[in-house]
C-alpha cells in the first residue's frame, strides 16, 4: 500500500463507518425489532389494504421499464461520443429532479405552455384529451419524467465503462471486416458496457421504484406508486398506518431485489438475443446497422431537444412566477409583476439559508469521504458495491428505518440528522463523478514529486488534486444538487422542523397554485446552477491563467 493510502485509511474506515454502515445496520436492528412484534391479523389487513396490488404493480412497471428505455436511449446517445466527456452533462446532472419536473408539466401538460403556443399558432386548437399531452398527474408523466433525467447519469456512466475499453480498436477491426461503426458498436461494445453497467442500472432502478418527491407531485393519486402509499401510511396517525408503512417498506425491499435479480440478467439476455437473431439466418449486422443509424439521430437530435427543454422550462418557470393573469389559451401572460417575489421573499430566504447551511457542508463531507475512500480503494481493491450501497437500497425503507431507531432510542428531530441523511445519499453520486478520472489517474506524476523531495501527502494535494481539479469539483456540484434536491430524509428526519426549497416546494405542490410552485421550483433550480457557474467560472479563470 503506498503512504498517502495508508493516511487516508483511518479517514476512509470513518467515512464507510459513519456514512455506511451505520445507517445500514440501524435500518436492519429497527426492522427486526418492528417485525418480532407483528400478529398474523396484522398481516391479513395489510394484505386487505385498498389499492395495494395497483401501487405495486405501478411500482413494478414504472422501475423496470423507465431504466430500462433510459439505457438504451444511453447508449444511443454515446453511439457517437464515446471516447470524449460531453461537456452539457454537468449542468443537466446538476438539475434536480423536482424542478426538471415542474418544468416539464408547464410544457406538456394539457394546459402548458407548448399547447398555448399551438393554439396561438393555429387559432382553432383546443385543449388535448389527456392521452394528447402529458396529463398533470399521471403513470405516463412520471415515466417521462423519470426516462429524461436519468438519461445524463447513464450517459456519463457510459463514458467512464468506455475509458476501460479500447472501443476504437474494436471499431477499426469491425471496420476491417467489413462491419459498419454502428454495427460493431451495437454488437460487440455494448455487450460489454452493459456489464459494467449493472451498478449505475441498479441504482437507478432504487431510485425510480423508491422515490417520492416527483409522485407527489406528478404521479398518479388514488392509488399513487408503492412508495407513494408507504410515505403516506407512515405520516397517517391511524391504528393501521404504522404497520402499514412497516409491511410496505418490506415490501418495497422486496421488489426491489426482484428487481435488481432481473437487472443481473440483462446483459446475458442481450447476448444470448444477439446469438439467436444470428442462428436463425436474419442478417444481425443489416438489423443493428439500422439500430445504429437510429441510434444515431436519436444523438443528433438528443442535444439540442435537451438544451432547448431546458431552457423552455427555464423560462416557464420565470414566467409563471411573475405572471399576473395567464388564463388558457394565451400564450404569453398578461402582464409580468414581481409582486409575488416581493411577497415570499422574506418567506424564501432563510428557507434557502437553511438550504445551503446543509447542503454546502453536506457536499464538502461527501466529497472528502469519496476522495479518501477512491485513494484507499486504489490499492485495498475495496467492493464498488459496498461504497454504493446507500443507492442500491431504497431510500424510503431507509428513512423509516432511522425514524424508526431515533423512537426507540428517544432522538428527537434535529437539524444534525438531517444532515447526516443528507452526506449518506451525496456521498455515491460524488464517489461515481470522480471515480472514473481518479482511478485512469497516471500516478507516475508522484513518483516523480517524490522524487524530487515531496512527501507522498504532500505530492497528493500538490500534483494529484489540482490535476484533477475538474471532476473533484463537478463531482462538488453533484453532490450539493443531490443534498439541495433531498425531500424524504428531510421531511421525515427533521419531522417537519428543518425547511428546505424541495420541502416547500412539495408543500406548496398541493394547494394548485402555480405561480407559487413555480417559485419555489425554481429557486430548487437556481441554487445548482449557481454553483455551477462558480465552479465553471473559477475552471475558466485557472485555465487562462495557466495558459498566459
Amino acid at each position: 500500500m503506498t503512504s498517502t493510502a495508508r493516511l487516508f485509511t483511518p479517514a476512509a474506515v470513518i467515512s464507510v463507518l459513519g456514512l455506511i454502515a451505520l445507517p445500514v445496520g440501524l435500518v436492519l436492528v429497527a426492522f427486526a425489532q418492528e417485525l418480532s412484534q407483528l400478529t398474523a391479523t396484522q398481516l391479513r389487513n395489510f394484505a386487505a389494504a385498498p389499492g395495494l396490488s395497483q401501487a405495486t404493480l405501478y411500482s413494478l412497471l414504472l422501475a423496470a421499464l423507465a431504466p430500462l428505455f433510459a439505457c438504451y436511449l444511453a447508449l444511443a446517445v454515446s453511439a457517437g461520443a464515446a471516447q470524449r466527456t460531453p461537456v452539457w452533462l454537468s449542468p443537466l446532472l446538476s438539475m434536480p429532479h423536482l424542478a426538471f419536473a415542474v418544468g416539464l408539466v408547464f410544457l406538456f401538460s394539457p394546459g402548458g405552455w407548448l399547447v398555448r403556443a399551438i393554439h396561438g399558432v393555429s387559432g382553432a386548437f383546443a385543449i388535448p384529451p389527456d392521452g394528447a399531452f402529458l396529463p398533470e398527474r399521471s403513470l405516463p408523466t412520471l415515466f417521462t419524467v423519470l426516462l429524461l433525467k436519468e438519461v445524463p447519469f447513464l450517459v456519463l456512466m457510459i463514458h467512464s465503462a468506455c475509458s476501460q475499453l479500447p472501443v476504437e480498436r474494436y471499431r477499426q477491426v469491425g471496420q476491417s471486416l467489413g462491419y459498419s461503426r454502428t454495427t460493431v458498436w451495437w454488437q460487440v461494445v455494448v455487450p460489454e458496457l452493459l456489464r459494467r453497467l449493472t451498478l449505475p442500472m441498479a441504482a437507478v432502478i432504487v431510485y425510480s421504484v423508491s422515490v417520492v418527491d416527483i409522485p407527489l407531485l406528478v404521479g398518479p393519486n388514488v392509488p399513487g406508486v408503492l412508495a407513494q402509499e408507504v410515505f403516506s401510511w407512515q405520516q397517517d396517525f391511524a391504528p393501521d398506518a404504522a404497520t402499514h408503512a412497516l409491511l410496505g417498506s418490506v415490501l418495497l425491499l422486496s421488489l426491489t431485489l426482484c428487481l435488481l435479480g432481473l437487472n443481473r440478467l440483462h446483459q446475458p439476455f442481450y447476448r444470448w438475443a444477439l446469438v439467436r437473431v444470428w442462428r436463425r439466418g436474419l442478417t444481425a449486422p443489416g438489423i443493428l446497422r439500422q439500430l445504429g443509424r437510429g441510434g444515431m439521430g436519436v444523438a443528433r437530435l438528443w442535444l439540442p431537444l435537451m438544451v432547448a427543454m431546458t431552457l423552455a422550462m427555464l423560462t416557464a418557470l420565470v414566467l409563471w412566477s411573475m405572471a399576473s393573469g395567464w388564463f388558457y389559451p394565451q400564450w404569453l401572460p398578461d402582464s409580468l409583476s414581481v409582486a409575488l417575489w416581493r411577497r415570499e421573499w422574506g418567506y424564501i430566504w432563510p428557507i434557502v439559508w437553511t438550504t445551503l447551511l446543509i447542503a454546502i457542508p453536506c457536499a464538502c463531507v461527501a466529497l472528502v469521504a469519496a476522495l479518501v475512500c477512491l485513494e484507499v480503494q486504489n490499492k485495498q481493491r475495496w467492493p464498488q458495491w459496498l461504497v454504493l450501497l446507500a443507492l442500491l437500497v431504497p431510500q424510503l425503507p431507509l428513512v423509516v428505518g432511522w425514524q424508526y431507531s431515533a423512537s426507540a432510542y428517544h432522538l428527537t428531530p434535529h437539524v444534525g440528522w438531517v444532515f447526516w441523511a443528507h452526506c449518506v445519499f451525496a456521498f455515491p453520486y460524488a464517489y461515481l463523478v470522480v471515480a472514473g478520472d481518479y482511478q485512469r489517474y497516471d500516478r507516475h506524476w508522484l513518483l516523480v514529486g517524490q522524487s524530487l523531495g515531496y512527501s507522498p501527502l504532500k505530492c497528493w494535494f500538490t500534483l494529484m488534486l489540482p490535476m484533477l481539479r475538474r471532476p473533484v469539483l463537478y463531482g462538488w456540484v453533484i453532490a450539493f444538487s443531490v443534498s439541495v434536491a433531498q425531500y424524504l430524509p428531510t421531511q421525515m428526519l427533521g419531522a417537519g422542523r428543518v425547511v428546505t426549497v424541495t420541502t416547500e416546494a412539495v408543500s406548496v405542490s398541493s394547494g394548485g397554485d402555480r405561480q407559487l410552485l413555480s417559485f419555489y421550483a425554481l429557486w430548487q433550480f437556481i441554487l445548482p446552477l449557481i454553483a455551477l457557474l462558480l465552479v465553471a467560472a473559477y475552471l475558466a479563470l485557472v485555465s487562462r491563467r495557466r495558459n498566459a
